[in-house]
């Protein structure tokens, strides 16, 4: 039966024919779905459970593809003694600090260079957070062949779609530079020499360039455009 739970809440797949699949014995890419917000404990406990076991000839790679965006945010000033530095009137000095960040391309997905067989896929299947490989569902993942129950394999990612995903490259992509707003977009304005601090607005169009928005603002019952610092706006969720 598919899907049973053991005692530890981990899913299983009882094994009761060797899995088909036209790469019987090659490691191949493929596409795990889990949780929302389970992507990074399943890589770290797949790579656990494949040191664990001795697995790295089956199970040879297990990555969350991102992409580095560099931003400009405001951050406290710090002095040379490394502590924040405040203004006369003892409120802190904010500075624009270049960051990069790190973002997930396909959240709740996790990719996974293996050979597939039924024994692996009950490892990857096993742990907690994973919902199982895409292209598999509880309509096509086993057939009846000859009177035996046979696991199908999941599709394995073209080799086009490895070279997109740069998934074998093993280099890292240079952080690109990503503008945070966009027209319609509603923020909040943080800058404190504004008319309208902390009220939140629309943004009326961007300029990356200057890395400036102008918003549209209320005052005395007039809407009233305001060109601001990217950084002197934060985004309402």
């Amino acid at each position: 039966m598919l899907g049973d739970q053991n005692p530890g809440g981990e899913s299983t797949v009882q094994n009761t024919a060797r899995s088909t699949s036209e790469n019987a014995g090659e490691a191949r890419w493929y596409i795990v779905h889990t949780y929302s917000g389970y992507e990074n404990k399943v890589l770290t406990t797949l790579k656990q459970k494949v040191e664990n076991m001795g697995l790295q000839d089956q199970i040879k790679e297990v990555v969350i593809p991102v992409e580095r965006v560099r931003e400009v945010v405001k951050r406290k000033a710090k002095g040379k003694d490394g502590k924040f530095v405040r203004d006369e009137n003892g409120d802190y000095v904010e500075e624009d600090t270049e960051i990069i960040t790190e973002y997930k391309i396909f959240p709740s997905y996790v990719f996974i260079k293996m050979v597939m067989t039924d024994d692996n896929q009950n490892v990857v299947r096993s742990v907690r957070g994973c919902t199982g490989f895409v292209g598999l569902n509880s309509m096509n993942a086993t057939e009846k062949i000859d009177g035996m129950v046979v696991h199908n394999a999941p599709p394995a990612l073209t080799d086009d779609e490895v070279e997109e995903l740069r998934l074998e490259s093993g280099e890292e992509a240079e952080a690109e530079k990503r503008f945070r707003f966009k027209p319609g977009d509603m923020v909040r304005i943080t800058g404190q020499d504004s008319p309208f601090e902390d009220s939140v607005c629309v943004v009326e169009s961007v300029d990356e360039e200057n890395n400036s928005v102008t918003i549209i603002g209320n005052m005395f019952g007039r809407r009233i455009p305001v060109e601001l610092p990217a950084t002197n706006v934060e985004a309402v969720e």
